[in-house]
């Protein structure tokens, strides 16, 4: 059957679209695993695109970096646990949510008129609040006195000009708690200007003015729309060359530096709505150089504004997302060496943090929310950085788990499974970081309605905490605390911003999830607990089945492989016994924790079990997960740099420094410093 785009909505149509869509889903987790590449240990992701509808029935690409790929990826890994539930059964999880103008009509429409200069100012400053310092497109020392100059005498300026402060104006109404219909009608006003001048010569405020336009779609649930405009963006911007350093040296000094920020702005766009989408970027920094970068961070970075260094640090962070987004997605494969390679751009960037966003990181009680809100928005791109980075390792070590794949004492995953686990714990780290940075802002009583930036950050973030709970890592990280910091700072929003609203949704059906999982995982613990104590002091009367204390729900059980006592073995291992740890404990682990498991007939991780090797299955280093849209997973190299061989009996590990303290746990984390997070090297 082919998709159809043409069909009359119906109820029973969109059930059997909904349907057909899983069944491609379930068709593409099934497929041969494809031959390895001549490279070694890498192996090419099949070409299986996810298609989303959106709210007029479209069907809109969404690729391997979008959240809602990472989300479905979690919800197989729900499916494998748990069995089906609300989280996996969501009736919008085929659908992109996506808002629409009422009436947008092709007549042009009358100009509204601009507000009073003191309202104009104030949603002006609203605009640099939500956007600072990610989209920097004006000097501000100018831009005001030149909005005042505007609203007094709005025709004494030319459309592109004036397009530029009605979309300002509506970007600053849209973050407000005003009646949004005034949003509207200046977005409206400022999209008709610039689409008549865009119909002549491009220039920077043509540039200027379809920014501004992506923007408010983006705060408006319409990323479709936002993406495209972007679009015409770009190609007036490679039009008048600002992508260039050789074209811009050519202008005068205040020229130049507004042409370097708009390019900067775009840039920074571009690849948000790229890793948000998962679709490839637009844009490349052609003229990059790093002795540029390390001039710029060196000792010329004393002399630069506070506003310099964060344009700095904002433009070395947009390197690191193309990184990702072009040498893992676009890639589709993802492996250790490429992981450690682009980690040490994090440092790097840790290592030249601003001393701005440093103070930031301190408990100050004077910050204010506009610093704040600012390092806020630095810090949560970063933190979603390493996230998308790392969380095929998370989904990869979390579904092995489940199932049950993982054995850390075989000799095949010495070589690389503490480098596959320190990675899939650093995106655990970096979600609850992020979360943090997040729960800080939620005291402030007057931030913008609608913060698209941290908004998906902070989902991001939720969905990696859900997704680890399901590989025990709740035991010893406050999991539970970082989904409680996510909900708050998301309802904040809730009444405002659609999105916000829908993530929300998502959150509860996770969370039931979750504790549906725990619940069931406590049970059955308590269960082989009885059991051991039973054999010890003898049974007065039949204990309760797990089965029985969950009605209705499959018991969660050991590895099939595995016989019955030797799993209540395991299962009751002390943390300080010499006794095996159970198959798939996450790294930083050190109590015998025994695995939950649950199969399904169709599930993801299956496709990695059917291999061609004596005991049936892939080799460790043959799976490690490229996570895909449908959550395939693929084999890469860990390229680990553990020695192969059992550990010595004395002395320190070859990363004892790193990543065995003497507390017990795996690392703590100002022992980390893969990505600059906890401190320098």
């Amino acid at each position: 059957m082919l998709l159809s785009e043409r069909m009359v909505p119906s109820p029973q149509r969109e059930t059997a679209m909904d349907r057909l869509l899983n069944s491609l889903e379930d068709q593409g987790m099934n497929l041969e695993h494809q031959a390895k590449d001549e490279k070694e240990g890498t192996a090419p992701v099949p070409k299986v695109a996810r298609l989303l509808r959106d709210g007029q029935g479209k069907f809109m690409y969404i690729g391997d970096s979008a959240s809602l790929s990472f989300l479905q990826s979690v919800r197989r890994v729900v499916t494998s646990s748990i069995g089906r539930c609300e989280f996996t059964e969501d009736n919008s999880r085929h659908s992109m949510l996506e808002a629409f103008q009422n009436n947008p009509g092709n007549q042009p429409s009358p100009l509204v008129e601009p507000p009073t200069n003191e309202e104009a100012q104030r949603l002006a400053r609203q605009f640099v609040l939500a956007t600072n310092p990610l989209l920097d497109l004006f000097d501000l020392q100018e831009f005001h006195p030149r909005l005042a100059d505007w609203v007094a005498n709005p025709s004494g300026d030319e459309d592109t000009v004036s397009s530029i402060f009605y979309l300002v104006l509506a970007i600053g109404a849209q973050v407000s708690d005003i009646d949004q219909t005034v949003a509207e009608q200046y977005f409206g006003s400022g999209r008709q200007l610039a689409f008549s001048a865009f119909q002549e010569t491009p220039s920077i405020h043509t540039i200027q003015s379809y920014i501004l336009v992506s923007m408010y779609m983006l705060g408006a649930c319409r990323r479709n729309g936002s993406f495209m405009n972007l679009g015409i963006a770009l190609r007036a911007a490679y039009a008048v060359g600002i992508h260039r350093k050789d074209a811009n040296a050519l202008f005068c000094g205040r020229e130049r530096r507004a042409r370097e920020r708009v390019w900067k702005s775009l840039r920074m766009m571009d690849l948000f709505l790229s890793a948000s989408l998962g679709r490839p970027p637009a844009t490349s920094d052609y003229d990059y150089d790093i002795r540029d970068e390390a001039l710029a961070s060196g000792e010329s970075q004393g002399h630069l504004t506070p506003d310099q260094q964060l344009s700095v640090a904002v433009t070395s962070l947009c390197r690191i997302f193309e990184r990702i987004l072009t040498d893992v997605y676009m890639k589709q494969v993802i492996s250790i060496n490429v992981a450690e390679t682009i980690s040490n751009q994090h440092r790097a960037w840790v290592r030249t943090l601003p001393t701005i966003l440093k103070m930031q990181t301190e408990r100050l009680e004077n910050k204010s929310m506009e610093s704040s809100l600012a390092a806020g928005h630095v810090f949560g791109s970063y933190y979603w950085s390493i996230i998308l980075l790392t969380r095929p390792f998370l989904i990869y070590r979390v579904a092995q788990y489940v199932k049950g794949k993982i054995d850390p004492l075989s000799s095949e995953t010495r070589n690389g499974s503490s480098r596959i686990a320190l990675f899939a714990d650093a995106c655990v780290y970096s979600a609850l970081r992020g979360l943090d940075v997040v729960d800080d802002l939620s005291h402030y009583t007057s931030l913008p309605k609608r913060l698209p930036f941290l908004i998906n950050s902070v989902f991001n973030s939720v969905i990696v905490l859900g997704a680890a709970f399901f590989a025990d890592y709740d035991n010893l990280l406050p999991l539970e605390e970082g989904m409680n910091k996510a909900e708050r700072f998301l309802g904040l929003f809730v009444p405002h911003d659609p999105h916000a609203c829908r993530f929300f949704q998502i959150i509860k059906y996770l969370r039931a999830a979750v504790t549906e999982y725990v619940s069931r995982r406590n049970r059955q613990w308590m269960n082989r607990r009885s059991k051991q104590v039973d054999q010890l002091f003898g049974q007065v009367s039949v204990g309760e089945d797990v089965s029985a204390l969950t009605p209705g729900a499959a018991p969660l059980r050991a590895d099939a492989s595995t016989p019955a006592s030797a799993n209540a073995s395991a299962a009751m291992a002390s943390p300080t016994s010499p006794g095996k740890i159970p198959s798939g404990t996450p790294s930083f682990m050190q109590q015998a924790q025994p695995p939950p498991h649950l199969s399904t007939d169709n599930d993801v991780w299956e496709a990695l079990c059917n291999g061609s090797d004596a005991t049936g299955a892939l080799s460790y280093d043959a799976a490690i997960s490229a996570l895909t849209t449908s959550g395939i997973p693929v084999g890469c190299s860990p390229g680990g740099t553990i020695p192969p061989g059992p550990p010595p009996a004395s002395g320190p590990s070859p990363l004892s420094d790193v990543m065995f303290p003497d507390n017990g746990l795996l690392y703590m984390a100002e022992d980390l410093p893969v990505f600059g997070i906890w401190g320098e090297e």
